[in-house]
């Protein structure tokens, strides 16, 4: 069975139908473009305004760039600084927390209570006042690392009716071997973009989560292009994406996106 394809440009204007408070699940392996995937998908669905990423590495060049790309306000805690009266709303936010990390092995400890204060703030804003989508870069680190699974299942199973959106972006389908991931995590999402995986153990964990023909996922994920893309800092492995949506016709469909 052939999937219909569709360049980037032609899925954000024709197919992307993203309806307020939808999941939205991003996996594939490190550096193959999901978070940049993310914010351009962020950049081209208008009803999340404000939207709000959230980043949890001390640098990160990629969230860096699509911040000054598209005029968002980096803030270092939530709320941000409120907005004077003579100056522009940002169309989103980029919550970045400043790290204190030193040699001291303690300052890990120190700097992940940090994070979890800010960005359960931010989560508990969204779900609260609803009618925001939230952007978390690596779900994985906020679950196993800050221990943030109460407030992240919260959003995942309550927040679509009052269109508060958790989108969330993952290397593995699975978590890792005694730090398993929650099932809503799998199992929540309306849409989902899966790329290319060469481990043969994740491609089957896709046919478990889909929802939507699964053989044909296992499949299609492990035959996805993947392209040499010019990016700032040099050449970089860009996948073609499998775009799965739970609320098609009949039960679901899927398509392959090349990249940009």
């Amino acid at each position: 069975m052939a999937l219909a394809r569709f360049t980037r440009a032609e899925f954000l204007a024709e197919r992307w139908n993203h309806q307020p408070g939808e999941s939205v699940f991003f996996c594939q392996p490190s550096q193959g473009g999901k978070t940049h995937w993310a914010f351009d998908l962020l950049d081209h669905t208008p009803h999340t305004r404000p939207p709000v990423a959230l980043v949890m590495k001390p640098r990160d060049p990629t969230p860096a760039e699509w911040t000054a790309r598209l005029g968002w306000k980096e803030t270092p805690v939530w709320p941000p600084p409120p907005v004077l009266p003579w100056q522009e709303k940002p169309p989103g936010y980029t919550l970045w927390p400043k790290h204190s990390l030193s040699l001291d092995p303690a300052s890990i400890t120190r700097t992940n209570a940090h994070l979890k204060r800010q960005f359960e703030a931010c989560l508990m804003d969204a779900y609260k006042r609803g009618d925001r989508v939230v952007f978390v870069d690596e779900i994985y680190g906020m679950l196993a690392e800050l221990g943030m699974g109460e407030t992240v299942n919260a959003l995942l199973t309550r927040g679509m009716g009052m269109g508060a959106g958790l989108w969330y972006a993952t290397q593995k389908p699975g978590g890792t071997v005694g730090s398993p991931m929650p099932g809503f995590v799998f199992n929540s999402w309306i849409h989902a973009f899966f790329g290319f995986d060469p481990v043969a153990q994740n491609r089957k964990r896709f046919t478990e989560v889909s929802g939507v023909n699964t053989d044909l996922v296992a499949e299609t994920v492990g035959g996805l292009q993947v392209y040499p893309t010019k990016t700032p800092r040099g050449l970089k492995p860009v996948s073609e994406q499998l775009y799965v949506n739970k609320n098609g016709p009949r039960g679901g469909y899927m398509c392959i996106i090349e990249p940009w």
